[in-house]
């Protein structure tokens, strides 16, 4: 999938796409989501907290399994993932 299409699926800028990819949080991808910057930011690092916890329907703690599971990439996959839905 090239990043215009991501982009038109998300309904993020080109840029936006580009910087979730390489693990970047900014405002507007953390807006299509309805969280902070930095909440998005500390869950591309792999830690989890109550903002992402909440958007994914998990407790915090289990979000911290998942994301000790599936690394950077995952999470980068799973923020993907979320906006596509939307």
């Amino acid at each position: 999938m090239s990043v215009l299409s991501i982009a038109i699926k998300t309904g993020l800028l080109t840029s936006n796409v580009r910087n979730l990819s390489r693990g970047i949080a900014d405002i507007g991808t953390a807006g299509k989501l309805g969280v902070m910057t930095s909440s998005l930011q500390e869950f591309l690092n792999g830690r989890a907290n109550i903002s992402m916890a909440s958007k994914l329907g998990l407790m915090t703690s289990d979000l911290q399994l998942l994301l000790n599971t599936i690394g950077r990439q995952g999470a980068i996959g799973l923020i993907f993932g979320l906006l596509m839905k939307r």
